[in-house]
């Protein structure tokens, strides 16, 4: 969820906002999640969305919030909503396969798993986060 400042916001989706204000706006929501305040962080990361529909970072901080309120299916559509907003964002396809495993579908998270994992391999990928995050999703995937 850190690239919020590498994602540049096109002006017509920002809803009067500049893109710095928009960066801004999203890490008070960040803030309010790591010290644990879901409803002010809720609360943000709603407004964003719907002021930049396509602002992954805000569907991927809903998410979390929705995981944590074991609202499982309203994750799952936040995830989706995510990975739609940026296809390419391993993180955004990580909370989808989290949400998938989750949810019961295997096997579309098994194929994405594999998507992940190609780029893994490939070298596309190095963050050590995002590898670990993908490790366990994997052993989730196979002690299912």
């Amino acid at each position: 969820m850190d690239h919020a400042k590498d994602r540049s916001v096109p002006d017509q989706m920002r809803g009067g906002y500049s893109e710095e204000e928009v960066s801004s706006i999203y890490e008070l929501g960040r803030i309010y999640l790591e010290n644990g305040n879901l409803k002010a962080a809720e609360a943000i990361m709603q407004g964003l969305t719907e002021v930049v529909p396509d602002f992954s970072p805000a569907w991927l901080g809903l998410c979390y919030i929705q995981v944590f309120s074991n609202n499982y299916d309203a994750a799952l559509l936040a995830a989706r909503r995510a990975h739609t907003a940026d296809p390419a964002s391993p993180e955004a396809l990580l909370f989808l396969i989290s949400c998938l495993l989750s949810s019961g579908d295997y096997h579309a998270a098994g194929t994405y798993l594999g998507e992940i994992g190609e780029k893994i391999e490939g070298g596309g990928i190095t963050d050590p986060e995002i590898v670990r995050f993908f490790r366990a999703q994997l052993a989730r995937y196979q002690a299912r």
